[in-house]
């Protein structure tokens, strides 16, 4: 209970020191740290008038320096305000066909995940000081999906009570990822929340009863080792009914998706039920990326005049890998001043 009053208290000082920091004239034009922009989101007492932004792709060198180079040149190229580190490494693929078979997956540990933990490094080393570092978290889900291939969700539909021991084993994996990531240099995570979707697991108890509690676990951890982390419900698979249900999942800033099963989401909705900030707002695969940037600009505008006070422009998950980076930069500079100027 200590530990918990006086991390809170430490956050509650830097971000108070963070935020009389940033210039109270438009500090689009000044040299103020990135860093202090987005922690200044989490005062909720006000709008933050400076806007972040970020946008996420993945990258044609997975790892190594020329993926550290790639994520540094996107960086730079953008003006994001996010060093946002893609997660590459993939679990390997085991022959899990019966039940029992889930007892096959092991724990990995720090040095399976060492050439993801290099890149992480290198980023914080070269970026660190501008902006916060905040690596990417793969769910339980999603390496259990890789770890099995085609018929995952067949097969845990058939004995969901079978898959415990893999989802403890894969999520004391994703662990010991999060507490090496942190010591090497990573501010925070994006963790990625996967299963409540309505093709997996979402429209059964399956996600509640036997997911959930791990799904949920590593944000608890990443929660528990750094003060900023982003939740983001990912509908790569599927749209969700609702997602109010993730509303106790620790995190600093909610990245939800932009559409439901019946319509689409309402982002100061999500401020409301999550009382945290909110990122995100443009479709990945819509204007964004398909239309002019005139078109895409006023698609920002449509989103800047209903967004939450507490607001950072992104998208709902990754855009397409050959996204120009001028039309993001475009964009991203378009919605920092965008409060100064509406």
């Amino acid at each position: 209970m200590k530990k918990n009053v006086l991390k809170s208290g430490l956050l509650a000082l830097a971000l108070t020191l963070l935020t009389s920091a940033v210039d109270a004239t438009n500090p689009t034009t000044n040299d103020s740290n990135k860093r202090e922009f987005i922690l200044s989101v989490l005062d909720q007492s006000k709008p933050n008038q400076y806007v972040p932004a970020a946008f996420f792709l993945h990258f044609e060198h997975k790892l190594g320096a020329k993926a550290v180079q790639d994520h540094i040149n996107f960086f730079r190229a953008t003006n994001m305000d996010i060093v946002k580190v893609q997660y590459e490494v993939v679990v390997p693929r085991l022959e899990i066909k019966t039940p029992d078979d889930w007892k096959k997956v092991p724990v990995y540990g720090e040095e399976f995940f060492e050439p993801q933990l290099a890149v992480i490094e290198d980023l914080a080393r070269e970026l660190k000081g501008e902006a916060l570092v905040l690596p990417t978290v793969y769910s339980p889900v999603s390496l259990l999906h890789q770890t099995v291939g085609d018929g995952f969700v067949e097969l845990v539909k058939k004995d969901p009570e079978a898959v415990r021991p893999a989802l403890e084993n894969i999520t004391l994996s994703i662990e010991n990822y999060l507490r090496a990531a942190r010591r090497r240099g990573a501010d925070g995570f994006y963790v990625s929340s996967q299963g409540g979707d309505t093709k997996t697991f979402g429209t059964t108890p399956i996600f509640k009863n036997v997911i959930r509690p791990y799904d949920k676990r590593v944000s608890e951890v990443a929660n528990e080792i750094a003060p900023f982390n982003i939740l983001h419900i990912c509908d790569y698979g599927s749209s969700y009914v609702s997602i109010d249900d993730y509303a106790d999942y620790p995190a600093s800033i909610i990245n939800p998706p932009i559409h439901l099963e019946n319509g689409s989401v309402d982002l100061k909705h999500v401020q409301e039920v999550f009382k945290r900030p909110v990122f995100g707002g443009l479709d990945r695969l819509g204007v964004l990326v398909t239309g002019t940037l005139e078109e895409a600009k006023k698609e920002v505008d449509k989103v800047m005049e209903n967004a939450p006070a507490n607001f950072i422009l992104g998208a709902d998950c990754t855009v397409p890998s050959d996204t120009d980076y001028d039309r993001l930069r475009a964009i991203i500079d378009y919605v920092h001043s965008w409060r100064y100027n509406h």
